[in-house]
């Protein structure tokens, strides 16, 4: 294939990318989304520009993100203030194209021209993409580009920016600590556990403390104290089985979420008792630490392109199935990932593309139309419930709920069931495949033969 029609391809498939989401952004859905996250995003910008960041956090109306997307913010908000409504779906939006081009350069590079496009093409046009950037307004992308940079930077065995990026990520939003899970353990593998360069390990330290102090310093957030303070305080705002993420959680308790989703009701209280004595929320926490020990015990063991990119995978779904608390949103970051992997095996692709769907179908029924859930607990359910308008001034106006049909189909007890056991089984297969890459035998590959790659089931051996 020639660089000119290599170059065509990719153009072609970002190209209708992004005008995918610019329809749905700017003609179908304009001045439309999350309207309380929007119209909070827009009371930050706004005020990020009238304050700077010295006075934000003490200035700001629920100011409850660390400072990384401050920074974004902060440059929409000297932008007027009617193109301001318009103008928060473009950082999300660019993010996914970021992140089309980073898959598609990786799967180039290890499996050829063919898995690049497949990569992005998968990433860019499967629902749960551009529900996030182009009709939520939502900004996981953003996070969710920093990680998947770290991961292939990983790959790459580039130490001290791979590190700095897992970091960054968490300034972006504080469950972008996943990556920390995979980045740390290969780190250590390669320069103490393999006897490499311990200096590497230091300057990886060196780079990581640095990408996190340096970005706190003009916010007046009290420094790494006063974000872990934050940290906390989020922690503890949805104390409930599940914040409308249609995990095993939703079918659990006296009224569940599935069972309450589409008639009304209040959220059950992650208290519950559930298995000896155990609360939900611990026995969750116990099951998600218990899998990332899993995984980041078998990157001591052996790490590599697939090993790093199914560890992170791991532990990106394991993040919205198995804790209490989770956002239908949480399983952004495994899209990432899981269309590298999907590029290269065909089982991967098939299981992507279900996971996808299973997702978007609890995305719609979050996004259709305004939720009945919530009963006053943390922030608010969904759109246009707990976090309110109320002091956003004109952008209260300028921003409203997205109304999709078949909100009521979505929300179906029996479509949730499904749609928390298919989820939770696709969770298991991952997990299965973990146990079988780790435990099996290495075979022989020269490391002149795959200089990034330590084993992988497709190499030669």
């Amino acid at each position: 294939m020639t660089a000119l029609a290599s170059h065509s391809r990719i153009t072609a498939i970002l190209t209708g990318g992004l005008l995918l989401r610019v329809l749905l952004a700017f003609v179908l859905y304009p001045r439309q989304g999350f309207s309380s996250d929007m119209q909070l995003f827009a009371s930050w910008a706004t005020t990020l520009a009238r304050v700077g960041p010295g006075s934000f956090y003490a200035t700001a109306s629920g100011a409850d993100y660390p400072p990384g997307y401050m920074y974004v913010l902060w440059l929409l908000g000297n932008a007027p203030g009617s193109a301001l409504p318009l103008l928060l779906k473009v950082p999300a939006i660019l993010a996914d194209l970021g992140i089309a081009l980073v898959l598609y350069w990786a799967a180039r590079r290890w499996l050829g021209e063919r898995a690049g496009l497949i990569a992005a093409g998968l990433f860019l046009f499967i629902p749960a993409t551009w529900y996030d950037s182009a009709l939520w307004g939502q900004v996981d992308a953003m996070g969710a580009l920093l990680l998947i940079g770290s991961i292939v930077l990983l790959i790459e065995r580039r130490s001290e920016p791979a590190i700095a990026l897992a970091v960054l990520a968490i300034l972006v939003k504080p469950q972008e600590a996943i990556g920390l899970v995979v980045v740390l353990p290969v780190l250590v593998r390669r320069h103490l556990i393999l006897s490499g360069s311990r200096r590497r390990l230091l300057t990886s330290a060196l780079a990581g403390a640095t990408a996190l102090v340096l970005p706190l310093l003009p916010f007046d957030i009290g420094g790494v104290a006063g974000l872990l303070r934050l940290f906390q305080s989020d922690a503890g705002r949805y104390s409930v089985l599940t914040a409308n993420a249609f995990n095993l959680w939703a079918l659990v308790g006296s009224t569940p979420l599935a069972r309450i989703l589409s008639t009304g009701g209040s959220w059950t209280p992650d208290s519950l008792t559930v298995a000896g004595g155990m609360s939900a929320v611990a026995l969750g926490a116990t099951l998600l630490v218990a899998i990332g020990l899993v995984v980041a015990g078998g990157l001591l063991i052996r790490d590599g392109r697939v090993p790093i990119l199914l560890g992170f995978a791991i532990v990106a779904f394991a993040f919205y199935v198995v804790p209490t608390r989770v956002h239908e949103r949480y399983l952004f970051p495994f899209f990432t990932a899981g269309a590298l992997l999907a590029a290269e095996f065909v089982a991967g692709s098939a299981g992507y593309l279900v996971v996808g769907l299973l997702n978007a179908i609890n995305l719609h029924a979050v996004l259709a139309a305004p939720l009945p859930v919530g009963g006053g607990i943390g922030r608010g359910a969904g759109p246009g419930i707990g976090r309110g308008a109320g002091g956003f001034g004109g952008l209260a106006t300028q921003i409203s709920p997205i109304r999709l049909p078949f909100a009521d189909l979505a929300r179906a007890e029996i479509v949730v069931a499904i749609v928390a056991v298919g989820q939770t089984a696709a969770l298991v297969a991952l997990l299965v495949a973990w146990c079988v890459l780790v435990i099996r035998p290495r075979p022989s590959v020269r490391v002149r033969e795959a200089p990034y790659v330590a084993w992988r089931p497709s190499s030669t051996g």
